[in-house]
């Protein structure tokens, strides 16, 4: 990761003689893919529908992928929403997808009220530039860096208030501000588009315990998950307060095998401003931040807790969420509230 003070227009955040509280690595990928395609594709439905036809169709056209994690969450307006998120390092094999009959098909098939569901999808194409990936360890990865070629850490440039920027390439250039709103490209009945603003921010976080073990695992589970969920619904519920669209808690599930012991947050940010304004002051994430580092730094590299994210600044243009059957407060449907 190329910081070099020399050449920024824009300072970095970390003070001086700086030393991370905990160890922490990112993700390098290959030097000559410059960006990656991001597709959250899923249904939003009742706790007791039938949703199996869906996931399996959506699991057969996504074998070509580049990575496909599948997760569930129960949203704000008491529904669930269930989805593939998909990445491409290939933005014109994503787009082709996208355009195939294959997937025409299976759009046109759910998008019938038949089924008693809503579908959406939400395509972004993110240029390594404009983004930054984090990890609790050097081997695991999840989210996009599954498909990194290496891994670069310990790493300096993290564990202070303002490390996330600072690790974006762009933002040595670049203060992501925005003057936009979300905007409604297309609306035809119960069918919206939404397209994103310059510098829309969006964050995967997540968190995975499958490896933990005694006390290591009650302490996840009984301290650190309870405050977790508990900031991650105050972003669903009363997000609009520090410019949160949305977000999405969700638990990660295998087709065919059942959940997994990983769970993410999706979010959905105005700004990075507004992100970094509520991990900074926002009573709801002082407690996670504060719960963690209780506990974490008393096992250094023997942490079994997997803690990982991925964030990115996305420029305006190719990106968009589009929404079936949905209620308003779904994913960037919501962010229209509160333009």
């Amino acid at each position: 990761m190329d910081l070099n003070t020399n050449e920024r227009k824009l300072a970095l955040k970390m003070p001086p003689n700086w030393v991370p509280p905990v160890p922490a690595w990112s993700s390098v990928f290959t030097e000559d893919v410059q960006q990656v395609s991001m597709c959250i594709i899923g249904c939003q439905h009742k706790d007791d529908a039938d949703i199996s036809d869906f996931i399996e169709a959506l699991n057969n056209l996504s074998t070509k992928a580049d990575v496909c994690d599948f997760a569930t969450c129960e949203d704000k307006d008491g529904l669930y929403q269930t989805l593939a998120t998909i990445y491409w390092v290939d933005g014109k094999a994503c787009a082709d997808w996208l355009d195939s009959d294959a997937f025409a098909l299976f759009w046109e098939l759910y998008s019938d009220e038949k089924w008693g569901f809503g579908i959406f999808r939400e395509v972004f194409n993110i240029p390594f530039e404009r983004l930054e990936t984090l990890f609790s360890g050097p081997i695991h990865n999840h989210g996009m860096s599954q498909i990194r070629k290496d891994i670069e850490g310990p790493i300096e440039h993290h564990g202070y208030w303002g490390g996330m920027r600072d690790r974006i390439p762009l933002s040595a250039d670049d203060a992501f501000d925005t003057h936009q709103c979300l905007d409604v490209i297309e609306q035809n009945g119960n069918r919206i588009v939404v397209g994103a603003h310059e510098n829309l921010c969006i964050i995967r976080s997540g968190q995975d315990w499958t490896l933990t073990k005694g006390e290591q695992r009650e302490e996840y589970l009984n301290q650190i998950e309870p405050v977790l969920k508990a900031g991650m619904n105050f972003l669903r519920d009363e997000g609009e307060e520090v410019n949160c669209y949305s977000c999405r808690y969700m638990t990660q599930f295998s087709p065919y095998k059942g959940k997994k012991e990983c769970t993410f947050g999706l979010a959905f940010f105005r700004t990075m401003a507004d992100l970094e304004a509520w991990a900074e002051s926002h009573p709801t994430h002082l407690a996670i931040f504060n719960t963690f580092l209780d506990i974490a730094p008393k096992y250094g590299p023997e942490l079994q807790l997997q803690l990982w994210h991925e964030v990115s600044v996305l420029p305006a243009g190719n990106q968009f969420g589009e929404y079936i059957n949905c209620t308003k407060g779904t994913g960037l449907l919501a962010g229209l509230l509160s333009a």
